[in-house]
C-alpha cells in the first residue's frame, strides 16, 4: 500500500497504523503511551497527525493507513496541540529532574551521583564523576563555600548532607589507595594553546583543552604551580603534599609547564603568537592587593593579605610581633588571622565595620577563628595608622546600625566620640584584590588589553574573549576574587569556547535549564514531601583541638573514614530523578519548549513511595497514566487503574499493584515514560554524562539474550535490552536485567587465592603460580585415582569458545565425560 508522509512516498504493509508505518520508515512521531502496537486506554494525544481530507488531526496510533493517504506529522498546528497536551500532563507530574544540590553547584557537578557512589562503596567511580567537571576535588573538597549544601533538602528533616566532606573523602581515599586517575584524551588536533597562569582556573583550562587533544603549555611566574591554592591558602587549609599530588594527577595528561616565566618580562603575547599558539588563555588570578586607603595605609608593618599569605606559604621567616590586627571581614582576612596566631602572635584581632553576622566570611570560618582565640571587633572601622613606640597605632571608631534605607537595610554609621587607638605590631588588610594595579606592560598587545575600573581584564562573559583576537581570559582575573570552584568553572568554560574557535566547530550546546521541581526554594517544598523520613544526625568530621592546632600549620580537619562517609552518604534523600537520562516526558517537553513556570507542575505529593517489590520502586507522584508499563507487560502482572479523569483528561487516584504473576523482568521499568517506576539498585542518576552503550550477550543461561549495557568508565550503570534485537526483543529475566551487582561487588575475587595447608588462610598468588598448583594437583589425582575422579561444571557466564575448550579439555585431556553445564551441551 502506498502512502505519503511529509511528502515522502513510502510503501507500507496493509492494516497497520500510521504510527507503525512511520516507525518502519524511520519517520519520527512523538508519543508517550505507545509500546510496539499497544496503546493505553487513556491515549497521551501526542501522536496526532494531519491527514489530507480530514478537518481535524487524527491520532496516528489508532488510525489505519489507507491507499493514497497524504499525511503530515510536523506542522505549527500539531506542535501547538502537542504543547497543550504536554502542559496538561506536566501538571500531574510531581518530582525533580535534577537535585537542588546539582543545580546550585557552580560547576553543575552531578552531586547526587557522587554521593550515591559513596553510598555504594564505589569511590573511584565517584571521584571520576567529580573530575568530569572539576579537576581540583582535593582542594575544593577542603575550601569550597558549599553552595550546594545551602539548598540541600535534608535540612527540612534535620541537617544538610556533608556534601563537601564526601567529595574530600573520595579524593583522599583515591590518594591513599594510589588510584590511577588518568583519563583518555582525544587524538592530537595539531593545535597549540598557551595558558598564562598556573592557578586553578588556568590549570583547569589546560586540563580540558588537553583532553580535547590540543597541545597546551602553561606559563607560570612562580617557581611552582598552584596559584592561589599554593600561595593563598595556608597549609592548615590545603596541605602542600595534597596539592602536589593533585597537580601531578592533572599533569599526567601531558600538559607542558614552564615555571619562573613572568608575563611581560620573559615573554609577551606577541611572542606566544609568533611561537604558533593558536589561542592564549590569561588566568593570572588577582595577585595585586587593593590599597588600604586611609592615612598610614602603606607604612612598614602594614601589608595586604596576598603579600602576607605568600610570606606564610613560602615559609619566609618574619617577626610579626605580639599584637596584630587584620582589617576586613572576608574569608581571606579570617585565614590571615589564623595564620598570624600560628606565627606566634599573642593577640590577633579582626576589625570590620559590619556586624559579625553580616561579614562575608562564612560562619564556620569565623567560628574556627574564634576557637583559636581570634578576637572579632565588629562594628569598628579604621580611620588611620601611625607609628607609635616602635610599633603601630590604629585609630578606630565604633559603628552602629543606622535607620533602614528604602530596601530596609540598616547600614553602619559612626558613633561620634567613640574613637580609640589600638597599639599593634602588624597590620594585614584584606580590602579586595585585582589583576593589576597599573595595567600590563611588555608589548603593544599588553598595553592595549582592556581593563575594568576594578583593575581586572574585560572579557566577554559568554565567550571569554578579550578585545584582542585569539586572547581569552578567565577566573579571578576577570571577575575579581571569588571561590576556587568558580575559578575552576571559568577555566572549563573558557576551554570549551577556545576549542570551538580553534577547531572551527560549533560550541557544544549547554545543558537545558528545563527542570521539574518539587520546590525551587526550601520554603516552597510541600511539608508532606518528606514526612516520615527518620531523623539521622549529620556526621561530624574529626578535627584537632584548637590548643594543639595553633602550634603548627598542619591540617586541622582530618577527613572522614570509610564507615562515616558511607553513613553520611546514606542520609541523602536522592531528590533528583534516577531516570533522568531516559525520561520521555522531559525530552518531549524540551522539544516543544514547555515553560513550566507558565504551565505549572505537580505541587504536592499525593502518593507514598512504594518499595515492597524486591527489585522495583514505585512513585506514582511522577505517573502521568500513560499506561506504557501496562502495555509492555506480557505476563498480565500489573494492575493499574484510576478512579476517574478530570475535565482535562488527567487521571485521578491512581493505583498500581504487582500481582503474583510478576516475574520481576523489569520491562515495565524500561518502558516507563517518567521515572515513576525505577530499579532499586540504580541510585546514581546519569545527568548529561558520556555513557557508552555496549552490546553484549547475557551470561546467565544458554538462550543468548542480547543486552545493552550503559557503561561509564569501568562502571556498569544499568542493563537494558533493545526491543528490535533478537532473540529476546527487549525481554529479559530478573537475572539478566537486575543480577549484575556482582561485577562491582567488593567481595568479588579479582586474583587467585590458595590455601597452602589444611585450615590455613587463603593467600593471594599470581595467575602463573595458581595454574602451576592446579596442574600439579591434577596430575597427582589423575595418576592415583584415574580420570573418573574428575568432574567439570561450566558456566553460561563463560563465552562459547571458553566452554568449548573446557569440555574438550575434560573429554580429551582428562579422559572423562563427567562434565555438566547449566545450559547443557
Amino acid at each position: 500500500m502506498k502512502i505519503s508522509i511529509n511528502g515522502k512516498e513510502i510503501t507500507a504493509q496493509d492494516s497497520i497504523t500510521i504510527l507503525e508505518a512511520a516507525e518502519r520508515a524511520e519517520i519520527y512521531i512523538p508519543t508517550l503511551c505507545h509500546v510496539r502496537g499497544k496503546n493505553g486506554g487513556n491515549p497521551c494525544g501526542l501522536c496526532v497527525v494531519e491527514v489530507e481530507g480530514n478537518e481535524i488531526p487524527l491520532r496516528s496510533c489508532d488510525t489505519k493507513i489507507q491507499e493514497g493517504m497524504r499525511i503530515t506529522t510536523d506542522s505549527d498546528v500539531l506542535k501547538n496541540l502537542r504543547s497543550e497536551r504536554l502542559a496538561i500532563l506536566a501538571e500531574t507530574h510531581f518530582g525533580d529532574c535534577k537535585a537542588p544540590c546539582n543545580l546550585t553547584c557552580p560547576g553543575q557537578i552531578n552531586v547526587q551521583g557522587y554521593i550515591a557512589h559513596v553510598a555504594k562503596g564505589q569511590y573511584e567511580e565517584g571521584l571520576r564523576l567529580v573530575m568530569e567537571r572539576n579537576p581540583f576535588p582535593f582542594s575544593v573538597g577542603r575550601v569550597c563555600p558549599r553552595f550546594c549544601e545551602t539548598k540541600c533538602r535534608r535540612v527540612l528533616v534535620e541537617e544538610p548532607i556533608a556534601i563537601n566532606h564526601l567529595k574530600r573523602f573520595l579524593a583522599d581515599w583515591c590518594m591513599a589507595n594510589n588510584i590511577d586517575l588518568r583519563i583518555p584524551k582525544d587524538p592530537s588536533t595539531g593545535k597549540k594553546v598557551a595558558v598564562i597562569g598556573g592557578g586553578p582556573s588556568g590549570l583547569t583550562g589546560a586540563y580540558f583543552l588537553t583532553r580535547k587533544g590540543h597541545e597546551v603549555t602553561v606559563f607560570e611566574a612562580a617557581p611552582k604551580l598552584g596559584g592561589m591554592l599554593r600561595y593563598g591558602f595556608p597549609e592548615f587549609k590545603i596541605p602542600k603534599a595534597v596539592l602536589d599530588y593533585e597537580i601531578d594527577t592533572l599533569l599526567q595528561l601531558g600538559i607542558n609547564v614552564k615555571t619562573n616565566q613572568k608575563w611581560g618580562v620573559d615573554y609577551t603575547l606577541q611572542d606566544l603568537k609568533d611561537q604558533g599558539f593558536g589561542a592564549i588563555l590569561i588566568a593570572i588570578g588577582n595577585p595585586a592587593d587593593k590599597p588600604l586607603e586611609i592615612p598610614g595605609g602603606s607604612l612598614p608593618g602594614v601589608m595586604g593579605s596576598s603579600e602576607f599569605l605568600k610570606k606564610i606559604t613560602t615559609g619566609e621567616e618574619v617577626d610579626y610581633g605580639k599584637r596584630a590586627v587584620v582589617i576586613g571581614g572576608n574569608n581571606v582576612a579570617v585565614e590571615a588571622a589564623r595564620a598570624l596566631v600560628r606565627s606566634g602572635v599573642a593577640e590577633v584581632s579582626i576589625i570590620d565595620p559590619r556586624p559579625k553576622d553580616d561579614m562575608p566570611a562564612h560562619e564556620r570560618n569565623i567560628k574556627d577563628a574564634e576557637n583559636e582565640s581570634v578576637r572579632f571587633m565588629e562594628l569598628t572601622t579604621p580611620l588611620g595608622i601611625s607609628r607609635s613606640d616602635g610599633g603601630l597605632a590604629i585609630e578606630v571608631i565604633r559603628m552602629e546600625l543606622g535607620e533602614p534605607d528604602k530596601r530596609g537595610k540598616r547600614n553602619p554609621v559612626e558613633i561620634p566620640g567613640s574613637n580609640t587607638n589600638l597599639q599593634v605590631d602588624t597590620v594585614v588588610h584584606s580590602m579586595g584584590k585585582m589583576a593589576t594595579k597599573e595595567g600590563f606592560t611588555g608589548g603593544s598587545l599588553e598595553e592595549s588589553l582592556e581593563l575594568s575600573p576594578a583593575g581586572n581584564i574585560n572579557a566577554n562573559p559568554r565567550t571569554f574573549l578579550t578585545n584582542l583576537d585569539g586572547v581569552y581570559a578567565a577566573g579571578d582575573s576577570t571577575s575579581g576574587p571569588r571561590s576556587v570552584i568558580q575559578a575552576v568553572v571559568g577555566g572549563r568554560r573558557a576551554a570549551e569556547n577556545i576549542h570551538a574557535e580553534i577547531m572551527g566547530v560549533e560550541k557544544e550546546a549547554g545543558e537545558s535549564r528545563f527542570n521539574f521541581s518539587r520546590g525551587k526554594t526550601l520554603d516552597s517544598v510541600n511539608p508532606q514531601t518528606f514526612a516520615g523520613i527518620s531523623s539521622k544526625s549529620r556526621e561530624k568530621m574529626e578535627q584537632r583541638e584548637p590548643q594543639s592546632a595553633v602550634m603548627d600549620f598542619d591540617e586541622v580537619k582530618l577527613g572522614f573514614d570509610e564507615n562515616i562517609a558511607r553513613r553520611e552518604a546514606e542520609r541523602c534523600l536522592s531528590c533528583g530523578c534516577t531516570a533522568y537520562d531516559r525520561c520521555d516526558l522531559k525530552r518531549l517537553s524540551i522539544e516543544h519548549d514547555i515553560n513550566l513556570n507558565k504551565t505549572g507542575m505537580g505541587e504536592k505529593p499525593l502518593y507514598e513511595k512504594e518499595t515492597s517489590h524486591p527489585a522495583i520502586t514505585v512513585d506514582l507522584n511522577k505517573c502521568i497514566f500513560c499506561q506504557r508499563c501496562l502495555n509492555s507487560c506480557e505476563y498480565e502482572a500489573l494492575e493499574l487503574s484510576a478512579s476517574g479523569f478530570d475535565e482535562k483528561g488527567r487521571a485521578e487516584s491512581i493505583t498500581l499493584r504487582f500481582n503474583e504473576k510478576c516475574v520481576s523482568c523489569g520491562k515495565c521499568v524500561d518502558n516507563c515514560s517518567t521515572g515513576a517506576l525505577n530499579k532499586k539498585e540504580q541510585i546514581v542518576p546519569m545527568v548529561n554524562e558520556v555513557i557508552e552503550r555496549v552490546r553484549t550477550t547475557c551470561p546467565y543461561c544458554g538462550t543468548g539474550c542480547q543486552l545493552e549495557l550503559k557503561v561509564k568508565g569501568n562502571t556498569l550503570m544499568e542493563v537494558t535490552a533493545n526491543p528490535d534485537q533478537l532473540p529476546n526483543y527487549g525481554d529479559l529475566c530478573v537475572k539478566g536485567r537486575f543480577g549484575h551487582a556482582f561485577i562491582s561487588h567488593p567481595d568479588r575475587l579479582t586474583t587467585p587465592l590458595v590455601r597452602r595447608q589444611k585450615g590455613g588462610p587463603l593467600e593471594p598468588v599470581s595467575w602463573n603460580e595458581a595454574i602451576e598448583i592446579v596442574s600439579d594437583n591434577f596430575r597427582s589425582i589423575l595418576a592415583e585415582k584415574g580420570p573418573d575422579a574428575f568432574a567439570g561444571l561450566s558456566s553460561a557466564r563463560c563465552t562459547t569458545e571458553e566452554n568449548y575448550v573446557f569440555q574438550k579439555f575434560f573429554r580429551q585431556r582428562i579422559g572423562t565425560n563427567n562434565i555438566d553445564h547449566c545450559a547443557r551441551y
